[in-house]
């Protein structure tokens, strides 16, 4: 007996079910093929994966031309009626698979396998080739047994849940939800996947220190989801899992700014991917509800802050560390006052033409391993001269260059601030216009945190509300 539609959206395939062909169907990259020409074909779905992977259009050149070119050496058509065409991309240890339909069909060049309705294309990265494989192997068994039929199944669906579904069979399940999280909890993980689904996000970032008993997401964790948490450990059970685990040293920051920097520091580690969205729920540590989410394109994330050209000048953890020691500044303050200081980072050459010391440099004749931000025995000598006038100046690396250094970027070069930042704001900004360094700002009226590169504000840290009334304001 046939399926119905309810029947076929019921069993839509989730990461939790193991498969690692369910794993990639996502209901956003299933695209209808127009025109009865297998060269068209292939273009639309190079087009689709681009939009997927965020590729400029010289990058979307360079796909097509390796999937035309792979498909001049071998002929993809694998079975009666669909065809898994690849290309080998640098994208991480990802894989992304887009997958295209045509009732009519088109002849694909093995005519004794007849036309085809069905396209896989998978783009795997070198160090995602194990996980192609094994996502194709899964492919060939769908189609091993009545070939014909599962195809026209496919075709018939509508809808591209019910497609997928009807791809996936009956053996697909639903992650698992564990019937001992609150009420409002277990709702919304239920309903997570399939919004991740619908919107073509390919990475849940999930705060697991908001639950008091975080074990319980044991069911539910895959490698779709990224963990993060805030001076909480979590148990080994969900951690080996996850995809990965963001770890920030402190709790007591306001919700969206632990979003934004959950979310810089799992993008400049590449636990991301490279797919069009990422979605990121939070929500006060161990009160059981997530009540912030947001949703980001990860490629436009990490460019924000970590170009190309900005990963050569800055390393991600010395900037994290940084943003970790201005937290704590903001929040404790230095010997019962508010504190202001700046850090810029990286481009240290073209930094010191632009600089002089108002003060003896504390850190001149020390070994650089002495002065390494990176070092928790520096924390408190950081802080403490933290109070001095000027800016500590910091490698890629995290040396300390000076401190109460002086900025003095060119005078011609102009920002665009808005109104309320000051004379260490804009000063800091220059430099970043000037240079390729990076600039951290701790404002001493507000205890916020602003990160500069390229002359722009691209990051706003907020400290917890009991000190100000206002929240990150993204990038």
């Amino acid at each position: 007996m046939a399926r119905s539609r309810t029947e076929f959206i019921n069993a839509l395939p989730q990461p939790g079910d193991g498969s690692p062909l369910a794993e990639l169907l996502r209901a956003g990259r299933v695209v209808t093929l127009k025109g009865s020409d297998k060269r068209m074909a292939l273009e639309q779905m190079v087009s689709a994966a681009a939009r997927v992977l965020g590729l400029n259009a010289g990058e979307q050149l360079d796909l097509s031309a390796a999937v035309l070119a792979r498909e001049a050496m071998l002929n993809t058509q694998l079975g009666p009626g669909w065809a898994a065409p690849h290309a080998t991309l640098e994208i991480g240890n990802e894989v992304v698979l887009v997958v295209g339909r045509s009732r009519s069909g088109f002849d694909y060049g093995r005519p004794e396998l007849g036309r085809v309705h069905l396209v896989f294309l998978f783009i795997s990265s070198p160090a995602g080739h194990d996980r192609y494989l094994k996502a194709l192997s899964a492919l060939v068994a769908l189609f091993k047994d009545a070939p014909e039929q599962r195809v026209q199944q496919a075709i018939a669906a509508q809808g591209a849940q019910a497609f997928i579904a009807a791809l996936a069979g009956p053996a697909a399940r639903r992650a698992r939800v564990s019937r001992r999280l609150p009420p409002v909890i277990r709702a919304l993980l239920r309903n997570m996947q399939r919004f991740a689904d619908e919107v073509d996000a390919g990475t849940l970032l999930m705060f697991a220190d908001v639950l008091n008993h975080p074990e319980l997401l044991e069911t539910f964790v895959d490698q779709r989801v990224v963990l993060a948490t805030r001076g909480v450990d979590l148990p080994d059970s969900i951690v080996r899992r996850a995809r990965g685990v963001v770890r920030l040293s402190r709790g007591d920051m306001a919700e969206e700014s632990a979003v934004q920097l959950a979310l810089l520091a799992a993008a400049a580690r590449d636990l991301l991917g490279p797919q069009h969205r990422a979605i990121a729920i939070c929500g006060a540590p161990r009160s059981d509800n997530f009540d912030t989410m947001r949703i980001e394109q990860p490629r436009a994330l990490s460019s924000r802050i970590f170009s190309k050209a900005s990963r050569e000048n800055v390393q991600p953890e010395v900037f994290e560390r940084a943003i970790q020691l201005l937290l704590e500044l903001a929040e404790e303050g230095r010997e019962g006052r508010a504190v202001g200081t700046t850090v810029v980072i990286g481009d240290e050459e073209a930094v010191r033409g632009m600089c002089q010391q108002l003060t003896i440099n504390p850190f001149r004749g020390y070994e650089e391993r002495e002065r390494n931000l990176l070092d928790p025995a520096l924390e408190e000598t950081f802080k403490e001269f933290s109070g001095l006038d000027g800016a500590f100046v910091v490698s890629r690396a995290g040396v300390i260059q000076s401190a109460g250094t002086y900025l003095s970027p060119p005078a011609e070069v102009r920002v665009e601030l808005v109104s309320g930042l000051g004379t260490r704001h804009r000063v800091a900004a220059a430099l970043t216009k000037a240079t390729r360094a990076i600039a951290l700002v701790l404002s001493q009226s507000s205890g916020k945190i602003t990160v500069f590169s390229g002359g722009k504000a691209v990051l706003t840290v907020a400290p917890t509300r009991a000190r100000a009334e206002f929240r990150g304001e993204g990038f």
